[in-house]
Order: C-alpha cells, then structure tokens, then sequence
C-alpha cells in the first residue's frame, strides 16, 4: 500500500500536535503544508519534511498529489473549506463543535 499523502490546512499550535501523528508512521506523511502566513506555511514544511507549502488552502486542495487533508483552522472556516475539500475529492479530518 501507497503512503496516504496529507494535507494540513493550518499551521498553528493544534498542527504541532496533530503532525506528531505522522512522526514514524509507515501508513501515512505530511505531503504539504498551508497557513496565511507564508512564513509559517515555510517553517512547518521544512520541519515536517513535507514536500510542499502553500498560502491558499484551495491551491492545497488542487494539488492532485493530496490524498486527504485535516483541518486545523479557526473553526468558523471549518465548513467552507471542508466542503471545498470533499468536491475536490478529498478525504477530509475535521471537527466542527456542536
């Protein structure tokens, strides 16, 4: 089996946590990486080893080499990109609060 290819869409303290996950994990790597702040999109990528970054979550979402993605925004952008996720056909890791 192929390693899955993910996309983490926030690059903040939850994506710290959540990158521990991929540490070692044979199923599964950071494939790239996407924040606003083009500095943070950067760092997490090269500390992560992810093979790309970006600034535009819908250019992550495009990348056809993004197998799933999580998502680790601020959770009123929760919807609109998990949504923009799923009609790109991607698998998507959420939480949205009830």
């Amino acid at each position: 089996m192929e390693r899955i290819r993910v996309g983490l869409i926030g690059g903040g303290r939850i994506a710290v946590l959540h990158a521990l996950a991929y540490k070692d994990n044979p199923d599964a790597e950071i494939y790239a990486v996407c924040d606003a702040n083009e500095q943070v999109a950067r760092q997490r990528a090269e500390e992560w080893k992810a093979a790309r970054w970006f600034t535009d979550y819908r250019q992550l979402l495009a990348d056809p080499a993004v197998d799933a993605v999580e998502i680790l925004t601020p959770h009123s952008l929760h919807a609109e990109m998990t949504i923009a996720a799923l009609e790109a056909g991607k698998h998507v890791s959420d939480y949205i609060p009830q």
